[in-house]
Protein backbone atom coordinates (compact mmCIF):
# COMPACT_ATOMS: atom_id res chain seq x y z
CA UNK A 1 0.00 0.00 0.00
CA UNK A 2 1.31 3.43 -0.95
CA UNK A 3 1.35 6.16 1.72
CA UNK A 4 1.70 9.89 1.14
CA UNK A 5 1.75 10.59 4.85
CA UNK A 6 4.94 12.59 5.21
CA UNK A 7 6.26 13.86 8.54
CA UNK A 8 5.90 17.42 7.23
CA UNK A 9 2.16 16.89 6.89
CA UNK A 10 2.06 15.38 10.36
CA UNK A 11 3.77 18.53 11.69
CA UNK A 12 1.01 20.58 10.04
CA UNK A 13 -1.63 18.67 11.98
CA UNK A 14 0.33 19.09 15.21
CA UNK A 15 0.79 22.84 14.69
CA UNK A 16 -2.89 23.46 13.98
CA UNK A 17 -3.91 21.38 17.00
CA UNK A 18 -1.62 23.39 19.29
CA UNK A 19 -2.24 26.87 17.87
CA UNK A 20 -5.90 26.51 16.95
CA UNK A 21 -5.79 28.28 13.57
CA UNK A 22 -4.45 27.72 10.08
CA UNK A 23 -2.88 31.18 9.87
CA UNK A 24 -0.94 30.81 13.13
CA UNK A 25 0.22 27.29 12.21
CA UNK A 26 1.28 28.44 8.73
CA UNK A 27 3.38 31.25 10.20
CA UNK A 28 4.99 28.88 12.72
CA UNK A 29 5.93 26.38 10.02
CA UNK A 30 6.92 28.96 7.41
CA UNK A 31 4.42 27.77 4.79
CA UNK A 32 1.47 29.40 3.08
CA UNK A 33 -2.05 28.94 4.44
CA UNK A 34 -3.27 27.23 1.24
CA UNK A 35 -0.36 24.77 1.39
CA UNK A 36 -1.09 23.94 5.02
CA UNK A 37 -4.83 23.54 4.36
CA UNK A 38 -4.14 21.25 1.41
CA UNK A 39 -1.70 19.20 3.51
CA UNK A 40 -4.28 18.56 6.23
CA UNK A 41 -7.00 17.73 3.71
CA UNK A 42 -4.63 15.26 2.03
CA UNK A 43 -4.11 13.45 5.35
CA UNK A 44 -7.84 13.38 6.09
CA UNK A 45 -8.50 11.98 2.61
CA UNK A 46 -5.84 9.33 2.94
CA UNK A 47 -6.99 8.23 6.42
CA UNK A 48 -10.68 8.69 5.55
CA UNK A 49 -11.30 10.49 8.85
CA UNK A 50 -11.95 14.07 9.91
CA UNK A 51 -9.16 15.46 12.11
CA UNK A 52 -10.56 18.94 12.80
CA UNK A 53 -13.92 20.55 13.32
CA UNK A 54 -14.09 23.90 11.58
CA UNK A 55 -15.99 26.46 13.65
CA UNK A 56 -15.91 30.23 12.98
CA UNK A 57 -12.46 30.04 11.40
CA UNK A 58 -10.96 28.05 14.26
CA UNK A 59 -10.02 24.39 14.06
CA UNK A 60 -10.65 22.06 16.98
CA UNK A 61 -9.22 18.51 17.01
CA UNK A 62 -11.74 15.72 16.65
CA UNK A 63 -11.64 12.45 18.57
CA UNK A 64 -9.64 10.98 15.66
CA UNK A 65 -6.92 13.62 15.99
CA UNK A 66 -6.01 12.73 19.57
CA UNK A 67 -4.70 9.18 18.92
CA UNK A 68 -3.18 10.39 15.65
CA UNK A 69 -1.17 13.08 17.44
CA UNK A 70 -0.05 10.65 20.16
CA UNK A 71 2.38 9.16 17.63
CA UNK A 72 4.04 12.47 16.73
CA UNK A 73 6.59 12.55 19.55
CA UNK A 74 7.44 8.91 19.03
CA UNK A 75 7.98 9.46 15.27
CA UNK A 76 10.08 12.56 15.95
CA UNK A 77 12.25 10.62 18.43
CA UNK A 78 12.77 7.77 15.99
CA UNK A 79 13.70 10.20 13.23
CA UNK A 80 16.19 11.88 15.56
CA UNK A 81 17.75 8.53 16.49
CA UNK A 82 17.92 7.52 12.83
CA UNK A 83 19.66 10.82 11.97
CA UNK A 84 22.11 10.33 14.85
CA UNK A 85 22.89 6.75 13.75
CA UNK A 86 23.46 7.86 10.16
CA UNK A 87 25.76 10.64 11.32
CA UNK A 88 27.72 8.18 13.45
CA UNK A 89 27.97 5.77 10.53
CA UNK A 90 29.13 8.57 8.21
CA UNK A 91 31.76 9.56 10.77
CA UNK A 92 33.00 5.96 10.96
CA UNK A 93 33.26 5.82 7.18
CA UNK A 94 35.18 9.07 7.23
CA UNK A 95 37.60 7.59 9.77
CA UNK A 96 38.21 4.58 7.54
CA UNK A 97 41.16 6.44 6.13
CA UNK A 98 44.68 6.55 7.49
CA UNK A 99 46.92 9.36 6.32
CA UNK A 100 50.59 8.65 6.93
CA UNK A 101 53.39 11.07 6.26
CA UNK A 102 56.58 9.04 6.00
CA UNK A 103 58.72 12.16 6.34
CA UNK A 104 61.26 10.72 3.93
CA UNK A 105 60.95 7.79 1.57
CA UNK A 106 63.41 5.71 3.54
CA UNK A 107 60.91 5.79 6.42
CA UNK A 108 58.30 4.22 4.16
CA UNK A 109 60.77 1.52 3.15
CA UNK A 110 61.14 0.85 6.84
CA UNK A 111 57.40 0.55 7.59
CA UNK A 112 56.49 -1.26 4.38
CA UNK A 113 55.82 -4.47 6.34
CA UNK A 114 53.51 -2.65 8.73
CA UNK A 115 51.51 -1.08 5.92
CA UNK A 116 51.26 -4.42 4.09
CA UNK A 117 50.01 -6.09 7.27
CA UNK A 118 47.44 -3.34 7.79
CA UNK A 119 46.12 -3.75 4.27
CA UNK A 120 45.71 -7.50 4.77
CA UNK A 121 43.95 -7.10 8.12
CA UNK A 122 41.76 -4.14 7.17
CA UNK A 123 41.40 -3.88 3.39
CA UNK A 124 38.53 -1.42 3.95
CA UNK A 125 40.93 1.26 5.23
CA UNK A 126 42.23 3.67 2.63
CA UNK A 127 45.90 4.06 3.59
CA UNK A 128 47.44 7.15 2.05
CA UNK A 129 51.19 7.79 2.29
CA UNK A 130 53.19 10.79 1.21
CA UNK A 131 56.69 12.08 1.83
CA UNK A 132 56.30 15.78 2.61
CA UNK A 133 59.49 16.17 4.60
CA UNK A 134 59.53 19.89 5.33
CA UNK A 135 55.95 20.34 6.59
CA UNK A 136 55.49 17.18 8.64
CA UNK A 137 55.10 18.86 12.03
CA UNK A 138 52.62 21.51 10.87
CA UNK A 139 50.57 18.90 9.01
CA UNK A 140 50.34 16.77 12.14
CA UNK A 141 49.22 19.71 14.27
CA UNK A 142 46.59 20.86 11.76
CA UNK A 143 45.23 17.33 11.34
CA UNK A 144 46.14 17.09 7.66
CA UNK A 145 47.82 13.76 8.40
CA UNK A 146 47.11 11.25 11.18
CA UNK A 147 50.60 10.03 11.92
CA UNK A 148 54.17 10.75 10.95
CA UNK A 149 56.97 8.23 10.54
CA UNK A 150 60.25 10.07 10.55
CA UNK A 151 63.64 10.64 12.12
CA UNK A 152 63.78 12.39 15.48
CA UNK A 153 65.87 15.17 13.94
CA UNK A 154 63.00 16.20 11.69
CA UNK A 155 60.69 16.98 14.61
CA UNK A 156 60.81 19.87 17.11
CA UNK A 157 62.95 19.31 20.18
CA UNK A 158 59.78 19.51 22.29
CA UNK A 159 56.06 19.75 21.66
CA UNK A 160 53.22 19.65 24.16
CA UNK A 161 50.82 18.27 21.56
CA UNK A 162 52.81 15.45 20.00
CA UNK A 163 53.25 11.92 21.27
CA UNK A 164 56.52 10.50 19.99
CA UNK A 165 57.05 6.75 20.19
CA UNK A 166 60.30 5.00 19.21
CA UNK A 167 59.93 2.92 16.07
CA UNK A 168 63.39 1.49 15.76
CA UNK A 169 67.07 2.28 15.60
CA UNK A 170 68.95 1.08 12.59
CA UNK A 171 72.47 1.31 11.29
CA UNK A 172 72.74 3.11 7.99
CA UNK A 173 74.63 1.07 5.41
CA UNK A 174 76.04 2.35 2.15
CA UNK A 175 75.28 -0.40 -0.36
CA UNK A 176 76.27 -0.89 -4.00
CA UNK A 177 76.25 -3.69 -6.61
CA UNK A 178 78.94 -6.36 -6.50
CA UNK A 179 80.62 -5.11 -9.70
CA UNK A 180 80.75 -1.49 -8.51
CA UNK A 181 84.26 0.10 -8.53
CA UNK A 182 83.97 0.90 -4.81
CA UNK A 183 83.11 -2.70 -3.96
CA UNK A 184 86.72 -3.69 -4.62
CA UNK A 185 88.09 -1.36 -1.92
CA UNK A 186 88.63 -2.43 1.68
CA UNK A 187 87.74 1.03 2.96
CA UNK A 188 85.97 3.90 1.28
CA UNK A 189 86.16 7.60 2.10
CA UNK A 190 83.19 9.94 1.92
CA UNK A 191 84.94 11.80 -0.88
CA UNK A 192 84.93 8.58 -2.89
CA UNK A 193 81.28 7.95 -2.07
CA UNK A 194 80.31 11.39 -3.29
CA UNK A 195 81.54 10.56 -6.79
CA UNK A 196 78.51 8.30 -7.31
CA UNK A 197 74.82 9.25 -7.26
CA UNK A 198 72.39 8.04 -4.65
CA UNK A 199 69.46 5.96 -5.89
CA UNK A 200 66.42 7.92 -4.84
CA UNK A 201 66.22 11.36 -3.28
CA UNK A 202 64.98 9.79 -0.03
CA UNK A 203 68.61 9.10 0.90
CA UNK A 204 69.64 12.72 1.01
CA UNK A 205 68.13 13.64 4.43
CA UNK A 206 69.97 10.65 5.86
CA UNK A 207 73.22 11.99 4.45
CA UNK A 208 72.53 15.39 5.99
CA UNK A 209 71.88 13.68 9.32
CA UNK A 210 75.20 11.90 9.07
CA UNK A 211 76.97 15.15 8.26
CA UNK A 212 75.41 16.78 11.32
CA UNK A 213 76.62 13.95 13.54
CA UNK A 214 80.14 14.07 12.19
CA UNK A 215 80.48 17.78 11.48
CA UNK A 216 83.79 18.07 13.27
CA UNK A 217 85.33 15.12 11.49
CA UNK A 218 83.85 16.14 8.14
CA UNK A 219 84.76 19.80 8.35
CA UNK A 220 86.97 19.48 5.32
CA UNK A 221 84.00 18.53 3.13
CA UNK A 222 81.91 21.15 1.39
CA UNK A 223 78.42 19.89 2.22
CA UNK A 224 76.85 22.81 0.39
CA UNK A 225 77.85 21.23 -2.90
CA UNK A 226 75.38 18.48 -2.15
CA UNK A 227 75.46 14.91 -3.31
CA UNK A 228 74.56 13.73 -6.82
CA UNK A 229 71.14 12.12 -7.04
CA UNK A 230 70.38 9.40 -9.59
CA UNK A 231 67.63 10.44 -11.97
CA UNK A 232 65.42 7.44 -11.20
CA UNK A 233 62.09 7.11 -9.43
CA UNK A 234 62.20 4.66 -6.52
CA UNK A 235 59.08 4.00 -4.45
CA UNK A 236 59.57 0.52 -3.01
CA UNK A 237 62.39 -1.53 -1.57
CA UNK A 238 62.26 -3.93 -4.52
CA UNK A 239 62.65 -1.01 -6.93
CA UNK A 240 65.54 0.33 -4.88
CA UNK A 241 67.38 -3.01 -4.89
CA UNK A 242 66.75 -3.42 -8.61
CA UNK A 243 68.24 -0.02 -9.41
CA UNK A 244 71.32 -0.53 -7.25
CA UNK A 245 71.96 -4.02 -8.66
CA UNK A 246 71.99 -2.76 -12.24
CA UNK A 247 73.64 0.67 -11.98
CA UNK A 248 76.59 2.37 -10.33
CA UNK A 249 74.23 4.09 -7.90
CA UNK A 250 74.63 3.84 -4.14
CA UNK A 251 71.86 3.66 -1.59
CA UNK A 252 71.49 3.89 2.18
CA UNK A 253 69.48 1.19 3.90
CA UNK A 254 69.33 -0.77 7.12
CA UNK A 255 70.66 -4.32 7.10
CA UNK A 256 67.41 -6.25 7.55
CA UNK A 257 65.73 -5.34 4.23
CA UNK A 258 68.81 -6.29 2.18
CA UNK A 259 70.20 -9.13 4.30
CA UNK A 260 69.53 -11.76 1.60
CA UNK A 261 71.14 -9.64 -1.13
CA UNK A 262 74.21 -9.06 1.04
CA UNK A 263 74.45 -12.77 1.81
CA UNK A 264 74.25 -13.90 -1.80
CA UNK A 265 76.67 -11.17 -2.86
CA UNK A 266 74.46 -9.30 -5.32
CA UNK A 267 74.86 -6.25 -3.06
CA UNK A 268 77.93 -5.22 -1.08
CA UNK A 269 78.17 -3.13 2.07
CA UNK A 270 80.83 -0.44 1.83
CA UNK A 271 83.13 0.04 4.80
CA UNK A 272 83.72 3.70 5.56
CA UNK A 273 87.29 4.57 6.43
CA UNK A 274 87.86 5.84 9.97
CA UNK A 275 84.13 6.29 10.56
CA UNK A 276 81.97 4.77 13.29
CA UNK A 277 78.71 3.21 12.26
CA UNK A 278 75.91 5.68 11.65
CA UNK A 279 72.70 4.97 13.55
CA UNK A 280 69.36 6.58 12.80
CA UNK A 281 66.38 6.54 15.14
CA UNK A 282 62.94 6.44 13.55
CA UNK A 283 59.83 7.41 15.51
CA UNK A 284 56.05 7.54 15.24
CA UNK A 285 54.55 10.96 15.92
CA UNK A 286 50.86 11.79 16.39
CA UNK A 287 48.65 14.21 18.29
CA UNK A 288 48.20 13.22 21.91
CA UNK A 289 45.46 15.70 22.82
CA UNK A 290 42.83 14.01 20.65
CA UNK A 291 41.14 10.63 20.85
CA UNK A 292 42.88 8.07 18.65
CA UNK A 293 40.80 6.63 15.83
CA UNK A 294 40.53 2.86 15.65
CA UNK A 295 42.54 2.94 12.40
CA UNK A 296 45.39 4.87 13.98
CA UNK A 297 45.39 2.66 17.07
CA UNK A 298 45.50 -0.43 14.86
CA UNK A 299 48.44 0.98 12.89
CA UNK A 300 50.41 1.75 16.05
CA UNK A 301 49.75 -1.73 17.44
CA UNK A 302 50.71 -3.29 14.10
CA UNK A 303 53.97 -1.35 14.01
CA UNK A 304 54.86 -2.48 17.51
CA UNK A 305 54.04 -6.12 16.70
CA UNK A 306 56.10 -6.12 13.50
CA UNK A 307 59.02 -4.33 15.13
CA UNK A 308 58.96 -6.79 18.03
CA UNK A 309 59.25 -9.60 15.49
CA UNK A 310 62.27 -7.93 13.90
CA UNK A 311 64.25 -7.90 17.15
Amino acid sequence: MKFNLTFRKIEMVEAVAKLGSVSAAARALGVSQPALTQGIKAIETELAVKLFNRDSGNLAPTSFAVPFLSYVDQIRLELFEAKRDLERYAAELKLSKLRICAGIRSCFLWVDAEVSTMRRVRPDIDIQIDYNLLNLYSRLVTGEVDIGVTMTDLLPASSDRLVIEPLGKWRALFVCRREHPLAQLDHVTLDQLRQYPLAGDFNFPVVLRMFNEEMNALGQLDVSKGWPIANVQVNTLDELIGVVRTRDCLCIVSRDPVADELENGSLVELNLKDRPHFYLELVLAYLGDQKLSSELRLFIDTVKAVEEGRR
